[in-house]
């Protein structure tokens, strides 16, 4: 078993996918179904069977109560999906470990091997809470070691994986199902900076879908069957989800075809009891017409980051694509137009971040091991330590390396996978080596290290392979939200004091001073002092920002009072994965008190009687909006009224699943 994570995850909104570095280039590994990418559903029977996939996302057709699809969306919220038929409920971490346990099967059944660690991707946009949520999904998927690396990052070097990549800047486009991630990214003297990013987590091709069924499904269906009821019981909500695998499926079509015709078949039956039967033609052309709205939003954020990076597009010398959307010809026309700059799409958007992590994953070391993949060795076995940059933009890198039981007659030698380089026998002086090695452009090289004695003897080492990677060195990955501690101002009001700023590198650490606000008292529950830490860019006002979490000192867990103004030292680590740590530290008790940031005890509304008020003020609204289309002549206005007839129908379609939503303290 290597010593480097290996595996790369793609765990999308719509898609996941899974890749490892083999033989000289990227393996993406097909489920069942033959495909290298597995959709983001989980059906769950009354047996309580789980089915993850292709066959999970078939079932909205015939069974959309017992399917989940989208939870990426909410990630770190404490919302659960209820399968009715199996009496289960799952969080989106949950849910994702689901995905991630398939994926691992997948490989499994076309290795053998129990794939344990892999690098997990992660939208830049994701907040604290929404990385927390994806590594614990990693933990109950069964993955010993899971380290998360921004999207775009993997993008980037997914595509910069071969020659003639450096020095150049790079605006990497991201249209998920569910995501949109934008980043402009500088490959200046070989090394990946993300110069600035702006992405938003509830954008993406699920809503051209759901604009489909708007604009285009519903007329048609409207104009031969009655659908006129409302609320979560009308047909309208009905068809709403089936109807949406059918506007996928059409949208997925007119990438390469100019028009299509829909079937709509057995999808339900109207108000009136009628089965709903007929064809619905749908051009490119309708398409691009709905498409725009969203591509404006999107080229909104992308002028905005190009901003904060200071960066014209026409200082760009090529758009990276990544994402089933941006197959459109339309999106890609777009783009390249309105920002000036060539698009690449030259590799494949649906695994293009899935094969970057893999690339990352390949020379990346394990940080956990399993216990039973320690393999034991024997008496004779030399013990190395090797220094070496996993990744290097030069074609030669120097490896340091100490024997640690120097005291041995023994030489060293390395040899390129292959046999295109060695280093010959190597004397060591007092126990250590250095060497400069050569590496394959563009390329992997793994390199067998090889130990003897004095006689000649083959010794066994504990250290018998490494790799190094020549191409982009990922720089730090930047912070993507500010980090604040929640204090009180001079007049009493709270503010927030950033410790680290919007694209600080990681992983950070820093230590900052308080004073207690008042006293801490061993005998008095109210008197518990809490550290808020929150995320965001509104400083002025904490509740606009994202509460990522607090550290409790306990009046229960001081030893004597603490007085009012007393100092408390504040250590704070986040590291690459974005996994954040806080320490207090008490002078006045000589006491530490450590917590893992998560949001447990977040004060939140109950969905169920939520849902209910919802649906009331749904239906007084819809009786308003009736009104006023009766009374209202002016052809503008209607069109105004008849898209927020159609929103108030969306929200009436939802409201189920509201309900079946239930907060829990964690």
């Amino acid at each position: 078993m290597t010593k480097t994570v290996d595996y790369g995850i793609d765990l999308g909104t719509t898609n996941s996918c899974i890749a490892r570095w083999e033989g000289g280039s990227v393996r993406v590994f097909q489920n069942n179904d033959q495909m290298n990418v597995t959709p983001s559903a989980v059906h769950i029977l009354k047996t309580g069977r789980v089915i993850v996939g292709r066959r999970a996302y078939a079932a909205l057709l015939t069974d959309p109560e017992n399917v989940s699809i989208e939870f990426k969306r909410w990630m770190g919220q404490k919302d659960r999906k209820r399968f009715p038929a199996a009496q289960r409920e799952l969080s989106a971490e949950e849910l994702s470990a689901e995905v991630l346990k398939s994926l691992r099967e997948d490989v499994r059944r076309q290795t053998g091997a129990d794939m344990t660690t892999a690098v997990i991707t992660v939208p830049a946009a994701f907040g604290a809470l929404q990385c927390e949520a994806t590594a614990r999904a990693a933990e109950l998927a069964g993955l010993l070691d899971a380290p998360l690396l921004q999207e775009p990052i993997a993008a980037a070097i997914g595509y910069g994986a071969r020659p003639g990549s450096a020095n150049q800047r790079w605006l990497v486009f991201d249209l998920g199902g569910g995501t949109l991630d934008i980043a402009v990214v500088s490959t200046r003297e070989g090394r990946l900076n993300v110069l600035e990013h702006r992405g938003n987590n509830l954008l993406g091709g699920k809503d051209i879908d759901r604009s489909i069924v708007e604009h285009v499904f519903f007329p048609a269906i409207e104009a031969t069957y009655d659908l006129w009821a409302s609320g979560p019981n009308a047909a309208r909500s009905a068809l709403l989800s089936r109807l949406r695998v059918k506007a996928e499926e059409a949208k997925i079509d007119l990438s390469t075809d100019t028009h299509v015709v829909v079937s709509l078949f057995d999808l339900g039956k109207d108000d009136s009891g009628e089965p709903i039967e007929m064809e619905v033609p749908l051009t490119r052309a309708q398409l691009e017409g709905l498409v725009e709205p969203l591509l404006e939003k999107c080229f909104i954020l992308a002028k905005e980051a190009l901003a904060g990076a200071r960066l014209a597009g026409a200082d760009l010398d090529r758009i990276l694509l990544v994402g089933g959307p941006t197959q459109s010809p339309l999106l890609r026309a777009m783009l390249s137009a309105r920002l000036g700059a060539p698009v690449d799409f030259s590799a494949d958007p649906m695994t293009v971040v899935g094969r970057g992590a893999a690339v990352y994953a390949s020379t990346l070391e394990r940080t956990k091991t399993s216990a039973m993949s320690t393999a034991p060795t024997s008496g004779d076995c030399v013990h190395l330590k090797l220094a070496y940059e996993p990744v290097s933009a030069e074609p030669q890198c120097t490896v340091a390396g100490r024997v640690v039981d120097a005291a041995r007659d023994i030489e060293i030698k390395l040899e390129s996978e292959g046999g295109l380089w060695t280093s010959g026998w190597m004397k060591l002086k007092e126990g250590f080596f250095e060497i400069p090695v050569s590496l394959k452009e563009g390329d992997i090289t793994t390199f067998w290290v090889y130990a003897r004695d004095g006689r000649g003897q083959l010794l066994e080492t504990d250290t018998p392979e490494f790799r190094v990677r020549h191409g982009l060195v990922p720089s730090a990955p930047p912070l993507p939200h500010t980090l604040s501690f929640e204090i009180l101002n001079p007049g009493g009001n709270p503010t927030l004091d950033p410790v680290f700023s919007k694209g600080a590198p990681l992983p950070a650490e820093k230590t900052v001073k308080y004073r207690a606000t008042r006293a801490l008292v061993p005998d008095k529950p109210d008197s518990d002092l809490a550290i808020k830490l929150w995320e965001g860019e509104f400083l002025d006002d904490p509740d606009a920002n994202e509460w990522v979490g607090n550290v409790l000192l306990p009046h229960d867990g001081v030893r004597r009072p603490v007085p009012e103004g007393a100092e408390i030292e504040v250590t704070i680590r986040v590291d690459a994965s974005r996994k954040t740590t806080v320490e207090a530290f008490v002078p006045h008790l000589n006491q530490h008190f450590s917590g893992h940031l998560y949001v447990a005890q977040r004060e939140e509304q109950d969905f169920s009687n939520l849902s209910q008020t919802v649906a009331s003020e749904t239906q007084t609204y819809r009786e308003r909006l009736e009104e006023l289309e009766r009374t209202s002549a002016d052809e503008s206005t209607q069109t105004e009224l008849e898209d927020l007839r159609r929103d108030l129908d969306d929200l009436d379609a939802r409201a189920p699943s509201l309900s079946q939503h239930h907060i829990r303290e964690s």
